[in-house]
């Protein structure tokens, strides 16, 4: 079974005030430390979209591809990250600003989706759903048709009774980095090892 990560890097950092996908994370981008959150070999695509060349250089840099565009709407973004996945099986769509999911997590949220692909599977803490959320590509039209201004939760409101929650191993992996208070509690989180 052949599962594609989309990570959506196309914020504008408006909460944050500047972009926050590039803010130092204990001494490196953000994003940097998202895209080293993706366990090794499970994914058999992996894609960045975002509308900073900033962030496209840097994913070039780490060999990851990325895809930059100049849309304004969310919907937008989903619909060309989610043409690229053509052929998977299913596609795990991750926020550019959580960096602390661990790979394990994520390896087991791919698990759960190879046991069930018809459902759609959510990275949870105590039974309270969040993201990163992956679907099969049952759902890919769906994600390709959103109405604007809306993202993949319009999908996951259409089909409540196909979701399953894959616990994380700490509350801290739903994190994002929204402001510059959540990155400072992210950079302590990373710097109090074990990750809490």
């Amino acid at each position: 079974m052949k599962i594609g990560c989309l990570i959506l890097a196309s914020g504008q950092g408006k909460r944050f005030g500047s972009n926050k996908l590039l803010a130092d994370l204990c001494g490196r981008p953000l994003l940097a430390h998202t895209l080293d959150c993706l366990p090794a070999g499970v994914f058999a695509k992996t894609l960045v979209v975002t509308r900073w060349p900033q962030v496209a250089d840097l994913c070039a840099a780490r060999g990851v591809a990325c895809l930059l565009h100049d849309r304004e709407d969310r919907s937008d973004v989903i619909r060309l990250g989610i043409r690229y996945m053509e052929g998977m099986d299913g596609c795990l769509v991750c926020q550019g600003d959580q960096p602390l999911c661990r790979p394990a997590s994520l390896a087991a949220l791919a698990q759960a989706f190879e046991r069930q692909p018809e459902c759609i599977h959510r990275l949870a803490w105590q039974g309270v759903g969040a993201s990163p959320v992956l679907f099969g590509a049952a759902h890919f039209s769906a994600l390709a048709s959103l109405p604007p201004k809306t993202g993949g939760s319009a999908v996951l409101k259409q089909c409540p009774q196909q979701i399953r929650l894959t616990e994380a191993q700490s509350p801290c992996e739903l994190w994002d980095a929204d402001t510059p208070e959540a990155l400072e509690r992210i950079a302590r989180a990373l710097q109090s090892p074990p990750l809490p």
